[in-house]
């Protein structure tokens, strides 16, 4: 084998681990880019909290109210 085969060779075989470094990091900016997505809390309107408050007969009951209309907001 001469030099220069030995120089090329060389070379290819850099080439060859650069490339194993690029698909490596393009792997890991896939894995990067998986995220979990959730939904943005939804609190209670004006209108909500009005319409608890003329429909409840107690703090207790209001409070239940609001609970259960959050859960319908936010699920």
């Amino acid at each position: 084998m001469t030099e220069e085969d030995e120089a090329f060779n060389e070379i290819e075989r850099q080439a060859k681990q650069r490339m194993e470094a690029v698909r490596a990091a393009m792997l890991r900016e896939e894995d990067d880019d998986i995220q979990d997505y959730k939904k943005p809390w939804v609190d209670l309107t004006p209108q909500d909290y009005a319409e608890i408050f003329r429909t409840a007969r107690s703090v207790d009951y209001a409070a239940r109210l609001a609970a259960t209309k959050l859960k319908e907001k936010n699920t």
